[in-house]
């Protein structure tokens, strides 16, 4: 009976390792890629909001905690776009070890990196578009890792 409970308990835990909708969070973080791409700071803030408040309402999970600061201190930076580009990399290593760890993410994502920032982001597609630079280097880096 113990080892019944146990591993109950254990199966519990696991399952509240993760955030329950790791394809949310991962749109949202898009949509605030897509506008710094794009430099939209009206748009990014926009975004940077909804994905903050995203990361808030999602139940516990594994980098929850580290995920709220990152994405707070995005939230903070208004709409000044160089801050913003400055505070997304900490967001992006944090997603990118949430969506590794997760098995609800549909489609394939790239982790993608920026040699010139020493910086991460996250992608749908394979092709470069650089959040850090937009149109000032918008092709440069270089895909580091897949999921399929």
């Amino acid at each position: 009976m113990k080892k019944i409970i146990f591993v109950m308990a254990v199966m519990l835990i696991g399952l509240s390792a993760f955030a329950q909708n790791t394809s949310l969070l991962l749109y949202n973080y898009i949509d605030v890629k897509n506008a710094l791409v794009s430099s939209n700071g009206k748009a990014a803030t926009e975004s940077i909001s909804i994905l903050y408040n995203a990361v808030k309402k999602e139940e516990s999970f594994t980098q929850k905690a580290e995920l709220l600061k990152a994405t707070e201190k995005l939230h903070k930076v208004g709409n000044n776009l160089d801050k913003q580009r400055a505070a997304f990399n900490d967001v992006s290593t944090i997603m990118w070890k949430l969506v590794k760890e997760s098995e609800n993410v549909n489609g394939t994502v790239y982790y993608q990196y920026c040699p010139m920032k020493k910086a991460y982001w996250l992608s749908r597609e394979k092709d470069i578009k650089n959040p850090y630079y937009g149109s000032a280097m918008l092709t440069c880096g270089n895909v580091a890792e897949t999921i399929e």
